[in-house]
């Protein structure tokens, strides 16, 4: 592979471990449909490494003068995949407590095509109950946190095309 194939790898493998913590992020917050949601605290934690690796993987992909790529560590493309790596278990971990796994539930539609209902009724038995503590916060959305929501993406979005023309990508 050349460099500047690296430089996008590199870049891309940051940009997809935060995006992983921001799904992270989302999952944490009280508005999924969960009884189980983390504190502020870790929340802000969780939302600031997925916030660094994004910054990272975008400067990294599109150089300038805050990141300099023409020597770059051979060992940086090896990190960004660790943090990928590390990225991927937390959310598994996040993941684990709040739906039954994926694999449980398409091993039911698969007895159900091959006609072993008697093997789906029992599939589905095994799996944990989803009790009443499992439906929405409030039936009713607030729509001040929809705005503030909005403005806070908005504000996102301005910081990421100060960096960009920080960062001399359109000088």
């Amino acid at each position: 592979m050349t460099h500047h194939a690296w430089i996008v790898l590199t870049g891309m493998l940051f940009l997809s471990a935060g995006g992983v913590m921001t799904v992270v992020f989302r999952l944490l917050g009280p508005t999924y449909h969960t009884r189980i949601s983390g504190n502020g605290f870790l929340r802000l934690v969780v939302f600031l490494i997925a916030l660094f690796l994004m910054v990272r993987g975008a400067t990294t992909v599109f150089p300038g003068r805050l990141v300099r790529v023409e020597h770059m560590s051979p060992l940086l493309p090896l990190g960004a995949l660790c943090s990928l790596a590390f990225a991927m278990i937390v959310l598994d971990f996040v993941q684990r407590d709040r739906s039954p796994p994926p694999w449980s539930i398409m091993a039911i539609r698969l007895f159900t095509l091959l006609r072993r209902e008697d093997w789906a009724a029992e599939a589905a038995m095994r799996l944990p109950p989803a009790g009443l503590l499992d439906r929405p916060v409030s039936d009713q959305p607030h729509h001040g946190l929809r705005i503030t929501i909005v403005g806070i993406a908005l504000v996102i979005i301005l910081a990421a095309a100060l960096t960009i023309a920080i960062n001399g990508l359109f000088l």
